[in-house]
């Protein structure tokens, strides 16, 4: 009977052993999946009750991680069915505040992440808390308002220093929650009370955590954690005109998840719609004392192209098909708009005179019609045409097309001007990698970029001699808005964030 017993014992411990492998950092887990791999994070802002350490899980092992954070004891190697936060659940790096301390007592702790093969354990480390009666500021964070793509307004109140003096305060920001101040943040003075911050290089169409923070020399304290979305880029588009010392500016800006469009003269704005579906304004142009506004809005289900005269609109499409207006342009009294209107099937360039359209294009293929402009009897119209295989940058005099690029690859026009017998028109062209911008005039092509960065020309004016485009050209990872002078470019923003250039005039 000895031997048996003997058997019986090592089986035991030989299961029992296996099962306290399977549940270490790294150690065999069986058919279901791996252990997670995460690291503990250094201790900070101790305090006699507080302190404040997390985690990185760099790794989920195959299965979502459904909980972590840290767990602690006075022993060495705590586990989460002790003492222990819940900081969310995913893989990346999260902060855990442990409270509930004794004060001058040494503590262990352990960052930890669970997935359906069990819980995995960071390094064990320790600290002692503090005997001293002071502690951490209490802040509270402001709300969060001034929400634009790339920046936005909070701040904080510092209502108790912790009986130490608060040496600075401010707000942190990250895209993961609980951010700390040793990360993006801002210095806004010190002391108690309250005060604002201001949060600039976002990111737009980002989810934002932000908290307040306040440090004396216990540590630093943090407010709630808050959270924002910064508005998606652009948040406004402006075209301008300029009729003597008046400057006039059409556009359109997001209203909670609409767009309204927009009229600005010398900065006084008119809103051309109510805002109850979305609407834009592409296009302005002044004759006398009459503005014309060119756009488009929703009827809920389809896009109706619209001109503005002196703010009242006129429709020129029934909205059965999708339509946009994207051009106008007044001579004598004749209003000419420049769009298309989709056939149900495809898109159709056309230009409306009076409201009356013409169509450019016969429909078996997609087309639009960008810019519109008018030389004397002569109607000029610039777009695309699709030719089954590639969009082809066009020119329509009268309603007779040429073709300024092949075929072979996908071209566009967006802008012209007439000066004299010369007709220029910009837009871009593809190498097979990249969009070139070019601007042709009568129809001899000259590239304004390389060809090893996206580009895309948007406008151009003559005067005297001196041909000036504007546009854009991918720099790194973000647009730069750019200005051509006689082929001659000049960036107009940095590339810290996207710019983009559609309009220029010279007077």
């Amino acid at each position: 009977m000895k031997p048996i017993r003997f058997l019986l014992l090592l089986a035991i411990i030989s299961f029992n052993c296996q099962k306290e492998i399977s549940i270490e950092n790294g150690g065999p887990t069986g058919p279901t999946g791996i252990l997670p791999t995460i690291s503990t994070t250094a201790i900070t802002s101790i305090t006699n009750t507080t302190a404040l350490s997390g985690g990185n899980i760099t790794s989920d092992g195959g299965a979502t991680i459904t909980a972590r954070g840290v767990c602690w004891s006075t022993a060495a190697n705590p586990v989460v069915s002790g003492n222990h936060t819940t900081d969310g659940t995913g893989t990346g790096i999260f902060a855990s505040a442990i409270t509930g301390l004794t004060a001058n007592t040494t503590y262990h702790i352990r960052a930890y992440a669970t997935n359906s093969a069990g819980t995995a354990y960071g390094g064990d480390s320790s600290f002692t808390t503090t005997t001293s009666t002071t502690a951490l500021p209490t802040v509270t964070t402001s709300t969060i308002s001034s929400i634009t793509t790339v920046t936005a307004v909070s701040g904080g109140n510092v209502t108790a220093d912790g009986g130490a003096t608060v040496t600075a305060r401010g707000v942190c920001w990250n895209t993961t929650a609980n951010p700390l101040a040793t990360g993006n943040h801002t210095t806004d003075g010190t002391g108690t009370g309250i005060f604002t911050s201001a949060i600039t290089g976002l990111t737009a169409n980002t989810t934002y955590h932000v908290r307040a923070y306040a440090t004396n020399s216990v540590g630093t304290a943090y407010g709630g954690d808050s959270t924002f979305i910064t508005t998606s880029a652009p948040s406004v588009d402006v075209y301008v005109t300029v009729s003597g010392t008046d400057i006039y500016v059409a556009g359109y800006e997001r209203a909670g998840t609409n767009w309204i469009p927009k009229l600005w003269k010398n900065g006084v704005v008119t809103n051309l719609s109510a805002g109850a579906s979305s609407a834009e304004a592409s296009s302005v142009f002044v004759s006398g004392t009459d503005v014309y506004v060119a756009g488009y809005e929703s009827n809920g289900t389809m896009h109706i192209a619209k001109i503005w005269k002196n703010g009242i609109v006129t429709d020129l499409t029934n909205g059965v098909n999708n339509a946009l207006a994207l051009s106008v342009f007044v001579s004598g009294t004749d209003v000419y708009v420049a769009g298309w209107e989709s056939n149900g099937t495809s898109n159709v360039a056309k230009v409306w005179k009076n409201g009356v359209p013409t169509s450019l294009t016969n429909g078996a293929n997609d087309a639009n019609a960008e810019t519109v402009y008018v030389s004397g009897t002569d109607v000029y119209v610039v777009g695309s045409e699709y030719n089954g295989t590639h969009d082809v940058a066009k020119v329509w005099k009268n309603g007779v097309a040429t073709s300024l690029t092949n075929g072979a690859n996908d071209a566009y026009a967006f802008g012209t001007y007439i000066s004299g017998t010369d007709v220029y028109v910009v837009g871009s062209e593809s190498n097979g990698t990249f969009d070139v911008a070019k601007i042709w005039k009568n129809g001899v092509p000259t590239s304004l970029t390389n060809g090893t960065n996206y580009g895309e020309a948007w406008s151009v004016f003559v005067s005297g001699t001196d041909v000036y485009v504007t546009g854009h050209e991918k720099i790194g990872t973000t647009y730069v808005a750019r200005l051509w002078k006689n082929g001659v470019g000049t960036s107009l923003t940095n590339g810290s964030f996207s710019g983009f250039a559609y309009s220029v005039f010279v007077k």
